[in-house]
């Protein structure tokens, strides 16, 4: 179920657009509501992010016109009892916005709850990441020149109005004005120009990384890697035309034979894997649980972080539970157990059902309370 992209896609389906537009052509929603995104972004927001004087200076940009401003420029060298960290002065970015600059939060996502929670969740319904950037322009003004992503992208306009110039192939150049409420959507590859109009300009581009066909390959070339076959080197060049026509010969057979015997779902798995170990953590909560775990009881209620991507896995005598670099290995008996525990509905500790005590239900549910898959609703 694709709740998130779908309420960002709307009215478009979810269906129609990854059937006629994914990585395939750009489409507009003008929807003349300018309140559309208010629960994923206000400037009320991005008011209290510029009140840090802690900013990692890593997750900021200022460009103007194509440049980007050195960031000597907006920076600080910030002591603590670790050493030193660069962090953004709020008053220089602010100073550089007031003639002209655009303002660049990187994975926004990380600092705005929000759209931490909108990225997470559509990595879940997508199988592959999302994060989010914030543009923030002054009227009249462009922060970088025309240029291509290699990711696609939903634009997602918060506040006043961006004017986009899409250059597709050979035919004339597209106009597009976004507003308040406006998506635009622009896939891999695009080459694409933005300005703001007569007002400031804040807008949300949520960044989609799907599996290309071309990154299969390099799963598959990591296979290779661990294939003794595959570990002969190229004969140099001065070997001769009959060693690497030898080399040749034994290569394309060894290759032939991987593909042959390598599975697409065994490609895809490997992706997942590399989703579900390094997907973002950070969930919202954690400390309030860990205070809690100590004193659970079968009355407990608890439920399932949503946006947390999981693999399990059935091992013999043991089933684990895989998801952020964590791994809780449970007796392979209470796989309803695990069911109970991988829904997203909240339910009593003492509801779980199986060989198992009130105790053994309460040490179980605290593991992956304490790993993070769990959250406490109510003690």
């Amino acid at each position: 179920m694709s709740e998130c992209l779908s309420r960002i896609l709307s009215p478009l389906d979810t269906s129609s657009f990854l059937r006629h537009y994914q990585s395939r052509e750009h489409f507009h929603v003008a929807r003349n509501s300018p309140s559309w995104y208010d629960d994923l972004l206000s400037a009320a927001d991005l008011d209290v992010v510029f009140q840090s004087e802690h900013l990692p200076a890593a997750f900021v940009n200022v460009v103007k016109e194509g440049k980007r401003y050195p960031i000597e420029e907006w920076s600080r060298a910030a002591a603590s009892v670790r050493g030193e960290a660069c962090v953004a002065v709020p008053e220089k970015l602010l100073e550089l916005y007031s003639e002209g600059a655009t303002l660049v939060l990187n994975r926004a996502d990380r600092v705005v709850p929000p759209l931490n929670a909108l990225c997470r969740k559509l990595t879940v319904e997508l199988g592959f990441p999302a994060g989010a950037n914030v543009y923030i322009t002054p009227r009249q003004a462009a922060g970088f020149s025309n240029h291509v992503d290699d990711h696609e992208a939903l634009v997602l306009q918060i506040a006043g109005s961006k004017r986009w110039l899409l250059f597709v192939n050979d035919a004339p150049v597209v106009e597009i004005d976004l507003h308040p409420g406006d998506l635009l959507y622009l896939p891999r590859g695009l080459a694409h120009g933005a300005r703001a109009q007569e007002c400031d300009s804040i807008h949300v581009t949520v960044g989609l990384a799907p599996i290309y066909a071309f990154e299969l390959i390099r799963e598959l070339a990591a296979l290779a890697a661990g294939d003794v076959d595959f570990e002969r080197p190229v004969p140099p060049q001065f070997a001769g035309e009959n060693a690497m026509r030898t080399f040749e010969e034994a290569f394309l057979a060894q290759l032939q034979s991987l593909i042959l015997r390598t599975k697409l779902s065994d490609l895809l798995d490997r992706r997942f894997q590399s989703l579900v170990e390094n997907q973002v953590r950070g969930w919202a909560g954690r400390l309030s649980d860990m205070r809690g775990v100590r004193d659970m009881t079968t009355e407990t209620i608890v439920c399932r972080r949503p946006g947390i991507l999981t693999n399990v896995k059935s091992e013999g005598k043991f089933n684990s539970v895989e998801f952020a670099g964590k791994r809780v290995v449970v007796p392979g008996f209470l796989h309803g157990a695990i069911a109970k525990i991988m829904e997203e509905n909240a339910f009593a500790i003492g509801e779980i059902e199986g060989f198992i005590g009130s105790s053994g239900k309460v040490k179980l549910v605290a593991e992956f309370v304490k790993a993070g898959l769990l959250r406490i609703v109510r003690l």
